[in-house]
């Protein structure tokens, strides 16, 4: 019993605590993408990636260490040899590589800022049509609530001989469109749900809580706003990645330096100063070397140089056409913006209050007879497509809304 009881207080306490991380603020949710969505975690550790490679700047090839063993200085005995050599780049190279690497780093971290920005964006359009959707499954229920009344008074008068079967037909096929619509919303939150989890990589997902009207403030209209856009900052940043790549290529060409180190026998006899000695294996000689490595084919240094030139300047290009088609892209987000808000002004100061009032005139004009079935219904359709319309103008607008921030960067 006790265990019941115990299994019983935990069941309880973990579905209080399932229910509070079901239903999420769209705050929340972007919280939670930004921390646990895979292409962030990617892009964070892109970036940590290129901070490693930074200490490749300053990279010396491998140490060559030789040994000779043999007859080199006298048939009766082996001599040998140890040799240390050790080949260094032309030290311009370290530099143009540190900046390369450098370039790379913050490439990478403008990368990451551009996975937030699409992301972000992801999330709010996907929470914006939420909030459409719940507010149109409330339209609907509505729509249900009007036309399963008029469907109720149609059999009324059909069974007292007052409407005819075609009108009653026609209230019955009105209301099976709109059951049809409402089971075909319900579907579309399911779906829009999931795809929000999946977004922010939530266990589970019920519900969104927040408000189609006041879903985001309106941007300042200031056409210079897009250059805080990370994309834009990611391609321009690409020309000095690749000026960086050039200065690589053309330190490769300078001659590599050469240093080394000796120490070997030579057993036999040495004049010295006029007189024969005899040095045996445990007398060592030693030495320095030095020297340059120059490359005697051009061609396909010169070659390289010339492509990373060229590299240069595609990037260049292609950067002043991404801000072109971002200045064009802004420029009409902008021109929606002021058409959907004009055509929000228009259903909140009108068209909302004529359908409100062409529902309810229309409903006593039916029941005191002024007007039949047909004329209720065609009324009615009126009206609802009306609200229906307005919230579309709603999430439109909201969708301008979204667009502009995304080509701000605004995370």
């Amino acid at each position: 019993m006790k265990h019941t009881s115990l299994v019983m207080f935990l069941v309880t306490i973990s579905a209080s605590c399932f229910s509070q991380e079901t239903v999420i603020t769209l705050n929340d949710a972007l919280k939670q993408a930004l921390e646990k969505n895979p292409s962030i975690q990617a892009a964070a550790l892109e970036t940590s990636r290129q901070m490693t490679l930074k200490k490749t700047a300053f990279e010396l090839p491998k140490t060559d260490v030789s040994l000779m063993y043999g007859q080199y200085n006298s048939i009766q005995k082996g001599d040998n040899n140890l040799t240390l050599t050790q080949s260094i780049p032309f030290p311009t190279l370290f530099g143009a590589q540190n900046g390369l690497n450098k370039a790379m780093i913050t490439s990478a971290e403008l990368k990451e800022n551009v996975s937030k920005n699409e992301l972000t964006f992801q999330v709010k359009q996907v929470f914006n049509q939420l909030l459409y959707l719940k507010l149109r499954h409330q339209s609907l229920m509505q729509q249900d609530s009007l036309l399963s009344d008029l469907l109720r008074i149609a059999n009324v008068q059909y069974k007292t001989g007052e409407s005819t079967l075609v009108a009653r037909t026609s209230a019955e096929t009105q209301l099976f469109e709109i059951q049809n619509q409402k089971a075909r919303n319900e579907a579309d939150i399911q779906i829009a749900l999931r795809h929000l989890q999946l977004l922010c990589l939530l266990p589970a997902l019920a519900d969104v809580q927040g408000s189609l009207e006041n879903f985001s403030t309106v941007p300042e209209m200031d056409s210079t706003a897009i250059q805080q856009n990370p994309s834009l900052a990611y391609t321009r940043q690409q020309m000095d990645v690749a000026n960086w790549q050039r200065k690589v290529e053309a330190s490769r060409v300078l001659p590599d330096l050469r240093v080394g180190y000796f120490n070997q026998t030579l057993i036999g006899i040495q004049n010295i100063d006029g007189q024969d000695r005899y040095f045996g294996s445990n007398k060592r000689f030693q030495g320095l070397q030095a020297g340059v490595s120059i490359p005697l084919w051009f061609a396909p240094h010169m070659a390289r140089i010339k492509a990373a030139s060229i590299a240069t300047e595609v990037v260049r290009k292609q950067s002043e056409s991404f801000t072109l088609q971002l200045t064009q892209q802004y420029n009409q987000a902008l021109q929606e913006l002021i058409k959907n808000r004009n055509s929000l002004d228009y259903y909140r100061s009108a068209a909302l209050k004529t359908a409100d009032l062409l529902i309810t005139q229309s409903r006593l004009a039916f029941k005191s007879g002024e007007v039949d079935h047909t004329v209720l219904l065609l009324n009615l359709k009126q009206a609802l497509s009306i609200r229906e319309g307005y919230l579309i103008a709603l999430q439109q607008y909201n969708q301008s809304i979204i667009i502009i921030d995304y080509l701000n960067g605004k995370i």
